[in-house]
């Protein structure tokens, strides 16, 4: 680390899109400087004219099961229902099925509905559903797949290989940010050997970024990642692959939630010796 970086602040760069003013909060509080590099942005299709349509013929022929991939999938999707009336309907066409929870966040959305949830993949991924399903014998079976804005991860083709109708709902896309420039900012920063962090809280945000960085800038990222000067925080380990396939140390918080990963940040914040932190708020 230079003389110069001695003097300056501790900068975090967040790839996040949502929950963005809430992360600059938590870490301005700790004297940290916040920079906003969004990798993707959510669009929500609540005004796909094609969801009603889906949602009357899950109503009409309920499922037997259901697969949540993503609590804010799952909520976006009562939404557009509300929107159109149809959301006691379609809650009442649930209630019969079986849920599966692809992680907390979705399994907490499922509860937040009174609806009752037989499994969470603790994995938090959709490799982990299907290993829950293998062997199954879903012939006949209804089946509802909810899916998370980066498109099809699989499970369609898993499920209705077990013999299952299956029906996917979509009610949010991924997609990647133009914000380039600020990007490029936080990838430049994040290999100049000063105390500097880079916050994801996606794969698909951790891809995107990934595809803005030069061979040359991967194999500093490697070096500086490695001995803690340069901070990849990836809120778990489904976020933090991505970095970890192209050689990099990620930091990931024992507890998969936004909460941990903001302590954690803060905590290799603070153990620089000569770490600069401003003034935190009262």
């Amino acid at each position: 680390m230079s003389e110069s970086s001695r003097d300056q602040p501790v900068r975090i760069h967040v790839t996040a899109q949502r929950r963005a003013d809430d992360i600059e909060s938590s870490l301005s509080r700790k004297g940290i400087q916040v920079f906003h590099c969004p990798s993707i942005i959510t669009t929500p299709v609540l005004e796909d004219q094609n969801l009603p349509g889906i949602t009357r013929r899950i109503i009409e022929s309920p499922p037997d099961l259901v697969i949540v991939t993503t609590g804010v999938g799952l909520r976006g999707w009562l939404a557009a229902a509300d929107q159109t009336g149809l959301k006691e309907p379609l809650l009442g066409a649930l209630r019969g099925a079986r849920f599966l929870a692809r992680g907390a966040k979705a399994n907490g959305a499922i509860l937040a509905e009174g609806l009752n949830v037989e499994w969470v993949s603790q994995k938090e991924t959709a490799e982990d559903v299907a290993s829950y399903l293998e062997g199954e014998d879903l012939t006949g079976t209804k089946a509802v797949v909810q899916h998370h804005g980066m498109g099809a991860d699989g499970l369609d083709d898993v499920v209705r290989s077990l013999g299952a109708e299956v029906t996917p709902v979509v009610t949010y896309k991924y997609t990647e940010s133009e914000d380039s420039d600020a990007l490029r900012r936080s990838i430049i920063d994040a290999t100049t050997g000063e105390r500097v962090g880079v916050l994801f809280t996606s794969a698909g945000g951790a891809e995107a970024w990934m595809r803005h960085v030069s061979v040359q800038e991967r194999e500093a990222l490697r070096r500086l990642s490695a001995d803690g000067t340069t901070g990849l925080f990836a809120v778990g380990s489904v976020t933090a692959q991505p970095l970890l396939d192209a050689g990099l140390t990620a930091i990931v918080p024992q507890r998969f939630r936004l909460g941990a990963l903001l302590k954690r940040v803060a905590m290799w914040a603070e153990s620089f010796p000569e770490a600069s932190l401003g003034e935190t708020a009262s």
